[in-house]
């Protein structure tokens, strides 16, 4: 009989010796893909980096494209411009950690990353090209506004749908 509880307790504790952790998992990745993360990116880290940009960035953006879109004011998009392109940055590389260390994408399917990522892409770039100056041919200054608006409100939507999406499957996002 303690033969048996003896074995049965080094199974137990056997079992959870073999558990790989998110540390372990992280450094597999890192040694698989011949890359080093930054010491910082943890799932945590990229939860809180997602959370952030579907509630307040999305927020100043909004703010950005119903109040100052118009103003044409160049250093209101160029620091626009910037911010859309940190946060973009801060995303994918949390969900380059996170497809290779944990199997998941930063937003959970890899169609809505890639739609969403393709949108901060499309907005960042119409915001660069206006203020390089280009115009378009069939189109006065509110046709150019109409155009970054209209990226601006494709964004909008896909984060909205992935937002909802989450809220259906019950994980809330919600400020801090």
């Amino acid at each position: 009989m303690n033969k048996i509880i003896s074995m049965v307790a080094l199974l137990m504790f056997s079992v959870s010796s073999f558990a790989c952790d998110e540390e372990c998992r992280k450094q597999a990745a890192a040694k698989k893909h011949s890359i080093k993360f930054a010491s910082y990116l943890n799932t945590q880290y990229c939860n809180d980096i997602k959370a952030e940009f579907l509630t307040s960035a999305i927020g100043s953006l909004q703010r950005y494209r119903d109040t100052r879109l118009n103003d044409s004011r160049n250093y209101g998009m160029k620091n626009t411009r910037h911010f859309i392109e940190q946060r973009r940055d801060w995303l994918q590389e949390c969900d380059t950690y996170l497809s290779l260390s944990e199997g998941t994408r930063v937003f959970h399917e890899k169609k809505t990353t890639i739609k969403i990522f393709a949108a901060l892409n499309s907005v960042s770039s119409e915001l660069n090209s206006l203020l390089k100056g280009v115009t378009y041919s069939n189109a006065n200054e509110a046709g150019a506004n109409t155009i970054i608006a209209d990226k601006f409100d494709h964004l909008f939507e896909l984060v909205d749908d992935h937002r909802t999406l989450m809220q259906l499957r019950g994980q809330f996002i919600t400020k801090r």
